[in-house]
C-alpha cells in the first residue's frame, strides 16, 4: 500500500514539473462591439475592434486575435455571440464570431468619433486622388485643406487626430482635429492637467445619442464665459441640485476636447441657488421624456413636479406631437425648491418645443441662457 502511495505522489509531482495543470475549454460569450474601430497601437498598420463584455464597462480596443468579424459595419453597434478560447493561464487568446444577437444603427449626425494615427506606422496612406486609406481597408475623401494637412503630417511623421462620422459602413471626414510631432503630441493635442471649474446648480440634456442629463461647467478663471455641457460624469463628485460649486479637477484632453475629469477638492462651500430659475432641455424618443404620471415627469431617473405651476398638460401635449421618426425637444424653465439627496424640482413653464430640425432656430435662438449641443 505504501508503495502505491509513493508512486501516486511521485506522478503528482512530475505532473507539476511537466505543467500538466488545468486546461481551459472554449466558452460561448456575449460581447458588445462598438460602431467604429481604432488603430491597434501606435506602430500597427491594422484596425482593432472596440469591445466590452458588460454594458456597465467602457468600450476598449481589443488586440486579441479574432476571426469572422469582417462583415460588421462601421456606424452600427452590435451585440454578438462569440466563442472565446483561452491560453494556459486562463486569459483570452482568440475570439471567433458566432452570430449577431442585435444591432443598433447610429444616426451619422450623432456618432462623431476621433481616430488617432501615428503617420510613421504607414497605417494611413495617400491615394493621390483626394482620398486616403486606413489600414488598407477603409477609404475616405478629404477637402483640399484637410488633404494638405494630411500630406504634411505624413511627410513629417506626425501624430494626427481625425474626426469622422460613419454611415452604411462608409466614413466621412469631418475635420482634422489636431496634428503634432510625436514628442509634442501629448502637450499640443491631449494630456492631463489641473483646472478649477464652476459647476451649475442644475443639469440639462447632454445632446448625446440617447436622452440623458449632464452637468454644466465653466472655467473659474473667466467669470464672463458661458456655461458648457459636460458630456460625462466627474469621477468622485456628485453635485446636488440647487447648489453651485467651485471645484478643482484633474481633466483629460484628447483631440483638444475634454474626455474625462476627476474631482480633487472643493474650494469653498457651495452657493445655495434654490429658487433661482434656470432653462433646461428635455427630449422625447427612446428612453426619453414620457407623459406625466401623478403630477410628475421623469427624465433620466430624476423626478420633476409639473403640477405646482400647472405645466403637466402642456408638456403632455408637446410629447404627443412627437412622431416615430421625429423626436420632440422641450425648453423648460425650472427651479429647485429644496436641495438634498431627494431634491424638489419644479417645472415653472414650458417655454418652447419643436422638432429636432427646427429646435435651434425656433427655440434656442429666442431665449438667453440655453445651452445645447446640436
Amino acid at each position: 500500500m505504501n508503495k502505491i502511495y509513493i508512486v501516486a505522489i511521485s506522478l503528482l509531482l512530475l505532473g507539476c514539473e511537466w505543467d500538466l495543470g488545468s486546461s481551459y475549454s472554449p466558452t460561448t460569450e456575449t460581447a458588445y462591439i462598438d460602431y467604429y474601430r481604432e488603430a491597434c497601437d501606435s506602430t500597427s498598420t491594422d484596425l482593432c475592434l472596440r469591445m466590452r463584455f458588460d454594458t456597465d464597462d467602457e468600450f476598449v480596443v481589443s488586440t486579441i486575435d479574432q476571426s469572422g468579424f469582417d462583415d460588421l459595419e462601421w456606424g452600427t453597434r452590435y451585440t454578438v455571440s462569440i466563442e472565446v478560447e483561452y491560453d494556459d493561464n486562463g486569459d483570452d487568446e482568440f475570439y471567433s464570431f458566432n452570430s449577431i444577437d442585435s444591432s443598433e444603427v447610429f444616426d451619422p449626425t450623432d456618432n462623431n468619433f476621433v481616430l488617432t494615427f501615428y503617420m510613421s506606422s504607414d497605417i494611413l496612406l495617400d491615394n493621390y486622388d483626394d482620398t486616403w486609406t486606413i489600414a488598407g481597408e477603409k477609404t475616405f475623401s478629404c477637402e483640399e485643406d484637410d488633404c494638405n494637412t494630411l500630406a504634411e503630417s505624413y511627410r513629417d511623421s506626425e501624430v494626427i487626430q481625425l474626426s469622422f462620422s460613419a454611415e452604411n459602413d462608409e466614413l466621412t471626414l469631418l475635420a482634422v482635429s489636431c496634428s503634432a510631432s510625436e514628442t509634442s503630441f501629448e502637450t499640443d493635442c491631449e494630456g492631463v492637467g489641473d483646472y478649477t471649474w464652476d459647476i451649475a446648480h442644475y443639469r440639462s440634456d447632454c445632446g448625446l445619442y440617447e436622452p440623458k442629463l449632464c452637468m454644466l461647467y465653466k472655467e473659474d478663471t473667466d467669470a464672463s464665459s458661458e456655461w458648457q455641457i459636460l458630456p460625462f460624469e466627474i469621477t468622485d463628485f456628485t453635485p446636488q441640485w440647487g447648489l453651485e460649486y467651485e471645484i478643482d479637477v484633474e481633466a483629460t484632453i484628447e483631440a483638444q476636447s475634454l474626455t474625462a475629469a476627476t474631482f480633487i477638492e472643493q474650494d469653498e462651500s457651495p452657493s445655495d441657488e434654490t429658487s433661482e430659475t434656470f432653462n433646461m432641455i428635455m427630449r422625447t424618443g427612446a428612453s426619453g421624456l414620457e407623459e406625466s404620471d401623478d403630477d410628475v415627469i421623469t427624465y433620466d431617473g430624476v423626478e420633476f413636479d409639473c403640477s405646482t405651476y400647472s405645466q403637466c398638460s402642456d408638456i403632455d401635449d408637446a410629447i404627443d406631437d412627437a412622431t416615430d421618426t421625429q423626436e420632440r425637444l422641450l425648453l423648460l424653465e425650472a427651479l429647485v425648491e429644496t436641495s438634498g439627496d431627494s431634491p424638489v424640482i419644479l417645472i415653472v413653464d414650458l417655454l418652447c418645443d419643436d422638432g429636432a430640425d427646427d429646435f435651434q432656430e425656433e427655440c434656442v435662438d429666442d431665449y438667453d441662457d440655453v445651452y445645447w449641443i446640436e
